[in-house]
């Protein structure tokens, strides 16, 4: 742009000038953009990099500055002694506009592109709340479910009325908070375990004493965010997959609890699991709680299931 501005002869020097020129913008911004990758830049939102920018800009501006004397120094150029400091004051800012503008490109191409990844992984994350929402209510609304949870209450209807009214309750209270929580994207980890006790009630009314159930957390985490259903999905599956396969029954033991900057829940049943078995789904299934979790928390998060000292074992990761 220079060159074909340029007001006066074009010769070889003025080439050679406009040459190196181009070759120092090039190699200092691959510096520039090393840096930027090497301390993070591109994650800072826009107000704290605004101040770096700029401090870059000049101080790139600086650098330039120099390279270009000493190109003139090689190539034989005279510097005018007594407009050097004029002309290297404009020169200066006319060279940390370059590097400020370069970088407000840079980092406009990267917000496009992170913004675009944000809307790609929103877009996901919603198709999967509302999968996970669908089948968490065909579930929950299955006729098994309905039909073993209503059985179970008429049975006690004239045994004991007060707990059949509050197996009504709990399974009123279930049924909304699966609804109100599937549409959620996050919520209180207490309020997730209200979800499985009222589960694990009725379904202790159905399997009387062959279901024992036992839930210790620390109550740090009672507050902490957590994704929907997620804990009710690996709870049925150990009732679904565990006791109910067992004649004299078991115990499901719910344990949570922090440890470097994770929290940790730990599902166990007694049965054992068999992996890649062909079974019935049940809720949103592993494989979904899995993709839920990637999504989520961009691979931070784990969910592992097996078999450990004679019961199963499942656990949940995510980063506090």
């Amino acid at each position: 742009m220079g060159l074909l501005f340029r007001k006066d002869a074009i010769n070889v020097s003025t080439i050679v000038g406009a040459s190196g020129f181009l070759v120092s913008g090039i190699l200092l911004t691959h510096l520039f953009r090393y840096f930027i990758l090497r301390f993070h830049w591109l994650k800072l939102k826009v107000v704290p990099l605004i101040p770096l920018v700029l401090a870059a800009s000049i101080l790139m501006g600086v650098v330039f500055l120099i390279s270009e004397y000493a190109v003139d120094l090689l190539l034989d150029q005279y510097v005018d002694t007594i407009d050097f400091w004029s002309r290297s004051i404009k020169q200066l800012f006319s060279f940390s506009i370059y590097f400020f503008f370069w970088s407000v490109i840079y980092f406009g191409f990267h917000f496009f592109e992170r913004a675009r990844d944000e809307e790609i992984k929103n877009i996901r994350l919603t198709s999967s709340k509302n999968e996970v929402e669908l089948l968490n209510l065909r579930t929950q609304l299955n006729p098994h479910f309905m039909f073993n949870s209503m059985n179970s209450i008429r049975a006690l209807i004239d045994e004991d009325p007060a707990r059949a009214k509050s197996a009504i309750t709990k399974l009123s209270n279930l049924l909304r908070s699966t609804l109100l929580a599937g549409k959620k994207d996050l919520l209180p980890f207490d309020e997730e375990l209200e979800i499985v006790r009222d589960y694990l009630d009725l379904e202790k009314i159905r399997f009387e004493e062959r279901l024992d159930y036992d839930i210790e957390i620390e109550p740090d985490l009672q507050k902490r965010p957590f994704p929907p259903l997620l804990l009710q999905t690996l709870v049925e599956n150990a009732v679904k997959h565990g006791i109910s396969n067992l004649s004299a029954g078991g115990e499901v033991k719910i344990l949570a609890h922090a440890s470097d900057e994770k929290m940790i829940i730990t599902v166990t049943n007694s049965g054992s699991y068999r992996q890649g078995g062909k079974r019935k789904s049940t809720g949103i299934g592993l494989e979904n709680s899995r993709k839920r979790l990637s999504i989520m928390y961009s691979g931070r998060a784990k969910l592992k299931i097996g078999n450990e000292s004679g019961i199963v074992k499942a656990q949940i990761e995510l980063p506090l």
